[in-house]
């Protein structure tokens, strides 16, 4: 066989039978150049059983192995020594599914590129969510090739729709980590990778990942289990560290850029609280010391030009250098690129009364600052709203954007369709953005 497709298999019975099939239905023909690995886990639910029904209908081209205990990462690694003939194997996850021209696409990428032994699929979600992997962008451009000693900043993680030769990862004798069930796809690849140095890309074939509404995967489940913490950073992000530092001497950049895309999460607002419900108190102060030792590999440039909010990069860079708790924030954010949003309005007979409120993204308005609204030749106060209408940013129980004073109403004749805020800070006037009423109104009516 040309190809092997290994898949574990766990509780994924709903789904299974479309995953398999989106195989089998390939452009290229099936049962001449492709093998199905199904990794059964043990499932409680219907998965062996139609496991059964597809080995019996394609016996010469669908596997089975069964695993007693669920383990993702040894189910993968069973996956890859069941791999005996085929020159390329690629993994797909059993609730997910590929375009029906992915592997024809892939075969003839590494036919055309003999030198390249890892190639990917851009990735689009469905069910629960739709619309693209925001590392899509990396299929985009006329270059199907990434260096990563070069483009560092275009990082690969996802194991689902990565395809490799067979004989390269044989020739580096890699395997995935079975003490982990998070993030070992990530470790794997990215041992490859820094031995490669370059990747594929497949802009014209497609994985769909699957955004479950239970929200059960092991991704979705994975902040309620305490090794999603310290043994993450040590075996997960320390891992990449040490393997970068005996390659190349260095943590190099695209390795640096891996683990800020990955550590930042631990900061965003729906997850950072949940350290204190699954760690105890000794386990966070090992947390917090952990990832203070594994910020001081990273470069703040690179903080700076990660694609999150101002107030992430400001935390992230404090944390680097003073550690936990934060207690002194740097502002590297400009007040100037705030962003302005019309909560409410009232239109009266001769006015049109507006609230608004700072995003506090960029930077926190605070009681040194005066503010005004500007439209037309008028220059007036901004009223403050004392009731404070949203909640403070929060970040492992330091303030990083206090909104007391982020909520203004403002009275505007009829007929001002734009109207700009103004900010008074250390004596100087900082414009804001210009505010299209028109514009914020009609968006809201389409909303709802």
């Amino acid at each position: 066989m040309l190809f092997s497709i290994v898949m574990p298999v766990y509780n994924s019975g709903s789904y299974l039978r479309e995953a398999i099939e989106s195989i089998i239905d390939q452009t290229i023909n099936f049962e001449k150049n492709i093998e199905i690995i199904l990794v059964e886990n043990n499932s409680t639910d219907n998965s062996k059983n139609i496991c059964e029904e597809y080995a019996t209908a394609f016996p010469n081209n669908i596997k089975i192995i069964y695993q007693d205990t669920p383990n993702v990462s040894l189910a993968r690694n069973n996956g890859l020594k069941a791999c005996e003939d085929s020159e390329f194997i690629g993994f797909i996850d059993s609730d997910d599914k590929v375009s029906l021209n992915a592997i024809t696409k892939v075969l003839k990428f590494f036919e055309k590129h003999t030198d390249i032994n890892l190639a990917v699929l851009p990735l689009f979600f469905f069910d629960n969510k739709n619309g693209e992997h925001s590392l899509n962008y990396r299929f985009k451009s006329n270059k199907n090739i990434v260096n990563i000693t070069d483009n560092y900043s275009a990082i690969h993680y996802h194991i689902g729709g990565t395809f490799f030769r067979k004989k390269a990862i044989e020739r580096l004798g890699i395997a995935f980590n079975e003490q982990m069930d998070f993030w070992e796809d990530v470790l794997f690849i990215n041992t490859f990778l820094i031995k490669e140095q370059k990747y594929g890309l497949i802009p014209d074939a497609k994985y769909f990942y699957r955004k479950r509404k239970e929200e059960d995967s092991l991704v979705d489940t994975s902040w309620s289990k305490k090794n999603r913490y310290t043994f993450l950073l040590t075996n997960g992000y320390g891992e990449m560290i040490k393997r970068s530092l005996e390659e190349y001497g260095e943590v190099i950049p695209y390795i640096q850029c891996l683990i800020l895309n990955h550590v930042k999460l631990f900061i965003f607002q729906k997850n950072n609280n949940l350290i204190y419900e699954v760690l105890d108190e000794i386990e966070q102060r090992e947390f917090f010391k952990q990832l203070y030792h594994i910020l001081k590999y990273i470069d703040e440039k690179l903080i700076i030009n990660q694609k999150m909010k101002t107030y992430l990069k400001e935390y992230l860079i404090s944390f680097k250098r003073w550690g936990y708790p934060v207690n002194k924030l740097i502002q590297i954010g400009n007040l100037e690129n705030e962003k302005i949003i019309i909560t409410s309005w009232k239109v009266n007979k001769l006015s049109i009364e507006l609230t608004v409120s700072f995003s506090n993204e960029e930077s926190a308005i605070n009681d040194k600052n005066n503010v005004y609204v500007s439209y037309g030749r008028k220059f007036i106060k901004a009223k403050l709203i004392n009731e404070q209408k949203q909640k403070n940013i929060v970040i492992w129980r330091t303030t990083v954007r206090d909104r007391k004073y982020s909520s203004y109403q403002i009275k505007l004749p009829l007929g001002v369709i734009f109207f700009r805020f103004i900010v008074e800070k250390d004596n100087n006037y900082i414009n804001l953005q210009k505010v299209n009423v028109l514009n914020k109104f009609f968006k809201k009516l389409i909303r709802t």
